[in-house]
């Protein structure tokens, strides 16, 4: 009996389109002085950082 041989052949899947992630909200300073704490991250305006730092920090 003589059997015919196929070739295994991968089925072609649907791709599905890659989720865009929004960017990584990164910790870039923590900072406790007495009672305050603040945690700053990587959304925050850079300017508004600074301003906040200023009136914290003498």
């Amino acid at each position: 009996m003589i059997e015919k041989q196929h070739p295994i052949v991968a089925l072609d899947h649907p791709t599905r389109p890659k989720k865009t992630r929004p960017p990584r909200n990164n910790l870039l300073l923590s900072l406790k002085k007495n009672d305050l704490e603040l945690s700053f991250y990587s959304s925050l305006d850079t300017e508004i950082m600074n301003k906040l730092l200023e009136k914290v920090l003498p």
